[in-house]
């Protein structure tokens, strides 16, 4: 009797002491995982890239970059994307392709209040009344009949890249004011005056949009 006791009480101790070592285990998690390990709440000890003091350039240095920059192509203005032709007093040139060179001559057009008698985009031509230059021109309109104005042409050819825009005086039968007991047979060119008017506008006062 006492030996069959001892071997149930042995394997009783025997039993129990794997639910013990379960037990702690299973403490010693519970006390893990509610420890809040304040490093990884607390980043202000973390390591930080080192600043790197800005670079002082030179005012050649300064220079060279300002030169370098793109160009812009928003503002006021196109500046440098409109360009007269050396040797040619009337012709300018459009850094755009057609469209947007057409666009723009339309917007100049209005800006100056210079009036078209008549225009043709697929052949890119413009008829415009023109008798000085800015103010002048709109007083002249506005004081005198349009038919009194001498017409010029406007002729608008461009590529994908670049548009020419030259102006000329148009043709006696183009005139607006063929019929007008006041007009003269050999007009006034002022091509070149439309020309820089033209050019000015374009240059200063018209934005790209």
């Amino acid at each position: 009797m006492h030996f069959l006791y001892f071997l149930i009480g042995g394997i009783t101790v025997i039993n129990i002491k794997p639910a013990i070592v379960i037990l702690f285990s299973a403490c010693i998690l519970v006390a893990c995982a509610s420890t809040e390990d304040s490093r990884y709440k607390d980043n202000r000890n973390l390591e930080r890239p080192p600043e790197v003091a800005p670079e002082k350039l030179t005012a050649e240095q300064i220079e060279i970059n300002e030169r370098q920059a793109p160009k812009r192509k928003h503002g006021k203005g196109l500046g440098t994307d409109v360009y007269k032709v050396e040797g040619s007093g009337h012709e300018l040139r459009i850094k755009r392709g057609f469209d947007e060179a057409w666009h723009f001559m339309s917007r100049a057009i209005q800006y100056n209040e210079l009036k078209t008698t008549d225009q043709d985009r697929s052949k890119g031509v413009f008829y415009v009344s023109f008798n000085g230059g800015g103010f002048l021109n709109s007083a002249a309109g506005f004081f005198s009949d349009s038919k009194d104005q001498t017409t010029y042409l406007l002729k608008v050819e461009g590529s994908d890249e670049e548009t020419a825009v030259a102006v000329s005086l148009a043709a006696k039968d183009e005139q607006a004011n063929t019929n007008s007991a006041k007009h003269s047979d050999n007009p006034e060119d002022k091509s070149a005056d439309l020309l820089d008017l033209l050019y000015d506008t374009l240059h200063d006062d018209i934005k790209d949009e």
